[in-house]
């Protein structure tokens, strides 16, 4: 009982530490802002080749802003997609008055948990790019490394529910084109509205990344991070080791208990030297 609670503290842990993951909200490419949240969604492709006496079709599976969900038990676990695969390609075989057989299906994105898209622009003629490029690696199929290529291009015309479009499969690498207003920049990289005319004074760029939020949202980050773990495995020894309970079970209970009386002696001590009230080690008897 007690490691299977145990388990369950350091499992939310951990999951609470994987949420500074790539965020299609606050994507940044080249020093500007992209919002794809409005894309994620799964999205299925489909292509034909009359192959004959069959028919052969091939199906793409993909989401831009996460790993595709699990497929219902109803899906032989021989059919199904691999688990963690961002976007992925299953090809089936159809032959008249026979049943549709599966001959193929594989990762062409994403292949473990802790695979994470990138977003590179390519070099264009305005400050602002007109596309990005979405890349991440997927299995490798007979010594081939597969990989996906989404090029993103800005499109205020379009609607955000346009599918992409499949340019070509070959020696592994997916290229799609997606034309959306999602891949229209938002602003600069520090979250500025468009128009503010702020530019990099030496004219250089951030670094590409697959999201932003600078030095404070990191550092945020990290405390949370922290504090989380030394919350979870401070209850796991306290539970465990101590045989604690209740209350007992927060770490260092006594010093928080106290904290707050500390933090005003302090401000009380700090107000004193500033004020010039600073009271003198001795008293007049």
């Amino acid at each position: 009982m007690r490691s299977s609670f145990a388990l369950g503290l350091l499992a939310s842990a951990l999951t609470l530490t994987a949420t500074a993951a790539f965020d299609c909200k606050k994507a940044q490419v080249a020093g500007h802002m992209y919002d794809l949240s409005p894309l994620a969604r799964e999205i299925a492709l489909d292509t034909n080749t009359t192959t004959p006496p069959t028919l052969t079709g091939t199906r793409y599976t993909l989401n831009p802003c996460a790993a595709l969900k699990a497929e219902p038990d109803s899906v032989p676990a021989i059919d199904r997609c691999p688990e963690g695969a961002w976007v992925c390609r299953s090809v089936t075989n159809y032959k008249k008055d026979e049943k549709p057989r599966v001959t193929e299906v594989n990762a062409v994105a994403g292949k473990s948990s802790k695979d994470e898209p990138t977003l590179e622009a390519k070099a264009s003629g305005s400050e602002t790019p007109a596309e990005f490029h979405w890349i991440l690696k997927g299995a490798e199929v007979e010594k081939v490394a597969w990989s996906t290529d989404i090029k993103f291009v800005c499109n205020k015309n379009a609607k955000d529910q346009d599918l992409p479009k499949v340019v070509e499969f070959k020696d592994g690498v997916l290229s799609l084109e997606w034309s959306v207003p999602a891949a229209c920049a938002l602003g600069s990289g520090d979250d500025k509205p468009p128009g503010n005319g702020d530019k990099d004074k030496d004219g250089s760029k951030e670094p590409i990344g697959s999201s932003g939020g600078g030095f404070f949202s990191t550092l945020f980050t990290l405390f949370v991070v922290v504090s989380t773990l030394y919350l979870v495995l401070g209850v796991m020894y306290n539970y465990l080791i101590v045989r604690a309970s209740g209350l007992d079970l927060i770490p260092n209970r006594a010093f928080w208990r106290e904290f707050p009386y500390l933090c005003s002696d302090f401000a009380q001590h700090v107000w004193g030297m500033v004020s010039g009230h600073r009271r003198g080690g001795y008293s007049v008897v």
